[in-house]
């Protein structure tokens, strides 16, 4: 079975690091993919965006703190379908924060449902550059109540992530940014983690 992540990819997943081929890989049933590692840097500098992003974090989205050194853990749990359930929590000093997503793939794009019960989706275009995963994202929807909204292009955020090997240190980095038209970078974080796939020994319980 291949993983959202495979799938979309095709052919081209054979030009990733083999580290980062064995992180978008399928997680067997049974089997939890776990990572530890810290954010050099995470959040948002801007205080206007700081009210939207609260509430992005009441579902999971996103989070409205921002700081340095963050510890962080990332857990991926894979479905027969090829989706990949991730579910990611932050140690600020002040508070935990949890963000989880499904990612399922899509006539050859990958669609990330974020937050409990998936209210935003974005679709995203991968590739592989020298080595890395890297991710674009384009249509963006956002779910109020039972209607599903298109964010128009003019105000619509674009989200880039790029997840690559480092040899030097034989470390995977992760770098996820989103940017705004007229207001550049808003929000993002990126640094380092450890990741192994491993028996789920919490069983098949669902996060998010």
């Amino acid at each position: 079975m291949l993983s959202a992540w495979e799938a979309a990819l095709g052919s081209r997943a054979e030009a990733l690091h083999p580290r980062i081929r064995e992180y978008v890989r399928a997680v067997p049933t049974g089997f939890v993919g776990r990572g530890e590692g810290v954010f050099t840097e995470a959040g948002s500098s801007s205080t206007v965006l700081r009210p939207a992003l609260r509430l992005a974090a009441r579902w999971g989205i996103a989070f409205a703190e921002r700081g340095a050194s963050i510890p962080f853990t990332i857990e991926n749990r894979g479905d027969a379908r090829g989706a990949v359930r991730a579910r990611r929590e932050l140690r600020f000093p002040e508070r935990r924060r949890v963000m989880v997503d499904l990612v399922r793939e899509q006539r050859g794009r990958v669609v990330d449902a974020l937050g409990r019960g998936g209210r935003l989706e974005a679709a995203l275009r991968v590739g592989v550059r020298d080595g890395a995963l890297t991710a674009r994202s384009g249509a963006v929807r956002v779910r109020l109540g039972r209607l599903w909204w298109r964010v128009p292009a003019p105000v619509r955020p674009t989200v880039c992530l790029v997840e690559r090997w480092d040899e030097s240190v034989g470390r995977q980095h992760v770098d996820v940014s989103v940017t705004l038209p007229g207001f550049g970078r808003i929000y993002g974080y990126h640094g380092w983690f450890d990741y192994a796939v491993e028996p789920d020994l919490q069983g098949r319980g669902a996060h998010g």
